[in-house]
């Protein structure tokens, strides 16, 4: 059921089915066809953010950070996808790490004046501060 032409709307698709695994399957298939590739494709960082959430949503932290990490690497200042790499390594235990993408988070939110993520990492670092780790 791998749609080549459209992966995400097949990834879609088989997650709203509640064939999840399938649904990562699809995306990383469709991120191993660009891998190779020197200039990426604009999509890239949508299969992997997309596949991160995934894996994310089945409890699967560690292969949602390698996502994250990948979607990270192929966009550029998108505070959203350092949050979202943050927490899931925050969530994993690796607090140093989390951090460190919390403060490129942070930094990258305000040199955008991006008021939203200032705000997502303002409320991210507080429910930190209360988890105690």
């Amino acid at each position: 059921m791998v749609n080549d032409e459209n992966p995400l709307r097949t990834a879609s698709a088989l997650a709203q089915a509640g064939r999840t695994a399938e649904a990562i399957a699809c995306l990383e298939s469709a991120l191993a066809r660009t891998r190779p590739d020197k200039e990426r494709p604009a999509n890239a960082s949508i299969l992997a953010r997309t596949a991160g959430l995934l894996c994310e949503e089945v409890g699967r932290l560690s292969q949602a950070a390698l996502y994250y990490e990948e979607a990270v690497a192929t966009a550029e200042g998108e505070p959203l996808l350092l949050l979202a790499l943050a927490d899931v390594r925050w969530r994993s235990g690796q607090a140093d790490s989390a951090r460190s993408c919390l403060a490129r988070a942070e930094s990258m939110a305000q040199s955008s004046a991006d008021a939203d993520a200032v705000k997502m990492v303002a409320n991210l670092r507080a429910r930190w501060a209360n988890e105690d780790r």
